[in-house]
């Protein structure tokens, strides 16, 4: 059984190889870096690395947990500085896409690649998109009626703009991300966000 004290060591470790990996593949893109990569970059053995990750996927979607978690923080704080609510919902939703746009192209990471880490990223996601509907939940009370389900339209619409962002990705086909064109994405969500609450409040 780990003690409190190794477990700290193991989590100190893994911070240290995923700020490693977080370099790697912000240099090399996901499909070029490889686990011998990270290894030189925090001095460790691929033997070593599978103590702490299974594989190269296992670690990327970790990387990419991570920063996602923090980008969602400081996005939250930056619309609660918004006035409108519809405005911080539109905001919300559309920093979000871009984020997702930038994740992509910082670790040229290719369609192909994409599509086959996409299930293991919603599995693991769960906690982040749950602390997304909570407050998501807060900015649509401000927007529409009490009487009206804040919850259940949140969930709406954080539903159908990934379902936009997914669609955009496949009608893609294959070859790199950065060929995407989320400007519709943009446009479609912040369309239905309008309509939804102005239509409520109608």
């Amino acid at each position: 059984m780990e003690t409190k004290t190794e477990g700290s060591k193991t989590d100190q470790k893994r911070r240290a190889i995923r700020q490693a990996a977080a370099e790697c593949f912000a240099r090399y893109g996901y499909d070029k870096t490889t686990l011998d990569d990270i290894g030189k970059a925090i001095r460790l053995n691929k033997a070593s690395l599978y103590y702490y990750y299974k594989n190269k996927e296992e670690l990327f979607i970790d990387v990419v947990l991570q920063e996602s978690a923090a980008f969602m923080s400081d996005l939250m704080a930056k619309v609660a500085t918004i006035d409108e609510p519809t405005e911080q919902i539109s905001t919300y939703l559309t920093e979000r896409l871009r984020y997702y746009k930038q994740v992509l192209n910082l670790h040229s990471l290719s369609i192909e690649n994409l599509q086959t880490l996409e299930p293991q990223f919603e599995q693991l996601y769960a906690g982040v998109l749950q602390q997304e509907l909570d407050f998501l939940e807060t900015l649509m009370r401000k927007a529409i009626p009490p009487t009206e389900d804040a919850r259940q339209l949140a969930s709406l619409l954080l539903t159908v703009a990934d379902a936009l962002k997914y669609k955009a990705v496949r009608d893609a086909g294959f070859g790199s991300t950065q060929a995407i064109d989320y400007s519709q994405v943009e446009h479609e969500t912040g369309l239905l966000t309008k309509l939804i609450i102005n239509g409520i409040n109608a």
